[in-house]
């Protein structure tokens, strides 16, 4: 790839582009990561983000799709967005808030806990697999922990 950048490069961009940007290369492992677990979970009709959904749904005392675009770190739009397929397929459904009307309790139907189940074992083999590929490397926990604490000091210099 160095070959093909331009001569008139400033050391900033030539840095910028050549992997060394932490938020690139990490965006860049994510988007890798992200097709690892959607391969592994394409066989029960799920991506990541879905499985993830699915999880929260299943997991919060009442979820709603303001508190799973909270804990997904997404806005609610996007969250909706991912969450009308699962309605779509009948993997979920949706009642009035018990106490707020303008809000929707969200609940996993038969096939959402079937699907779930069944993403859950696929998720954890693509888990292994990474834990495999990533051991001799260094350290996984050791780089999860990283980049939570990453994240985290992100979110505190952002207000």
């Amino acid at each position: 790839m160095s070959t093909d950048l331009s001569e008139d490069m400033t050391p900033e961009l030539a840095e910028l582009l050549t992997g060394n940007c932490y938020c690139l290369a990490v965006r860049r492992a994510s988007r890798r990561m992200v097709r690892l677990y959607d391969a592994a979970l394409a066989e029960r009709g799920l991506t990541i983000s879905q499985l993830a959904m699915l999880a929260w749904v299943k997991g919060l005392r009442t979820p709603t799709v303001q508190k799973i675009a909270d804990y997904m770190e997404m806005d609610q739009s996007a969250a909706s967005r991912g969450i009308k397929p699962l309605e779509r397929d009948g993997l979920i459904a949706s009642a009035p808030h018990p106490r707020d009307k303008r809000k929707s309790v969200l609940a996993l139907t038969e096939d959402g806990e079937a699907r779930l189940a069944a993403g859950a074992a696929a998720w954890a083999t693509a888990q292994r697999q990474v834990e495999a590929e990533m051991t001799p490397m260094g350290g996984l926990a050791s780089f999860i922990g990283e980049v939570n604490a990453l994240a985290q000091k992100a979110d505190e210099t952002l207000g």
